[in-house]
């Protein structure tokens, strides 16, 4: 019985709303959800989803190198992959590496609980995918004629699609990769660390129960989604308290002023606000007050 329960309980957690979420140290793709029922987040589990999506890519992206972009080592490959069977099998694995990339960024943003993170995911699964195809393309290219040299004035003397392009293609997506390589753990650790702080204050932190005071709309959004600053008030040992949040919600989730919020602090003086998950919240009733411009 006592399984059963806790069963029903975390299937009722899985269906918690995640907006709004509420930061007070951080804005935009940086804010970080986290759920009670959660560990903090872990890269290992994503590497599998990583890989599966980069290799998708690279396939993928052979047909465009080879056919249109002159990194193809013979004529006889280059007629392949420009077949339209050749194209037709790209286009269908276009949609599925899309598809594999879409999962990637879900599963990162379950793990870390921040899009910033999830992004990173994703732009690395296409552009390490892309690299690969280009480099093993050139390298096949260059070893399959020793004689000729790579010179990048051929970009602009050859009367034909030189794979000077193609490989400096490829170099723009190899530096996009290296960008999002050096930014990846940076984030990771930020996000895992925010994860830590949320869930010792669920842990050991101190809770309070406290109104929505202000809710200003900043005239921003961060894709569909209004953001927004906050400030919640509190009671501390008989004195009033205000804390100020970003918040990040939907258009239909914009709770009014005096919702219930659950205040969390430590004696480090970190802090957690979120609607308080005992007390049912109203919302702006008009929808379409905060929803993103059309265009």
């Amino acid at each position: 019985m006592r399984g059963a329960a806790e069963g029903q309980q975390n299937g009722q957690q899985e269906h918690i709303e995640t907006l709004p979420l509420f930061s007070t140290t951080d804005k935009g793709v940086r804010m970080t959800l986290f759920r009670p029922d959660r560990h903090t987040g872990r890269a290992a589990p994503l590497l599998p989803w990583l890989i599966a999506a980069a290799a998708l890519w690279a396939m993928t992206g052979s047909v465009p190198f080879g056919a249109l972009l002159g990194l193809a080592p013979t004529p006889a490959i280059s007629m392949f992959l420009g077949h339209p069977a050749t194209v037709s099998v790209a286009v269908v694995l276009l949609f599925v590496a899309i598809g594999a990339t879409v999962g990637l960024y879900s599963r990162a943003d379950e793990q870390f609980g921040q899009i910033r993170v999830a992004g990173l995911f994703a732009m690395l699964a296409i552009a390490g995918g892309l690299v690969a195809a280009a480099g093993v393309l050139l390298l096949w290219t260059l070893s399959s004629d020793t004689s000729r040299p790579f010179d990048l004035e051929a970009l602009a003397t050859s009367p034909t699609i030189p794979p000077e392009l193609g490989a400096v293609v490829g170099a723009s997506f190899a530096l996009w990769a290296a960008i999002v390589l050096l930014r990846l753990p940076r984030s990771i650790a930020h996000a895992r660390r925010r994860q830590a702080d949320i869930e010792h204050l669920y842990a050991k932190g101190s809770s309070f129960t406290g109104t929505l005071t202000a809710v200003n709309f900043t005239n921003s959004w961060l894709f569909d989604l209004p953001v927004f600053t906050v400030e919640v008030g509190y009671m501390v040992n008989g004195a009033s308290r205000v804390i100020s949040a970003h918040m990040r919600t939907s258009a239909d989730r914009v709770p009014v002023v005096g919702a219930r919020m659950l205040v969390l602090t430590d004696d480090r003086g970190t802090t957690h606000v979120e609607l308080d998950p005992s007390n049912e919240a109203a919302f702006e009733p008009d929808v379409s007050k905060y929803a993103a411009p059309e265009g």
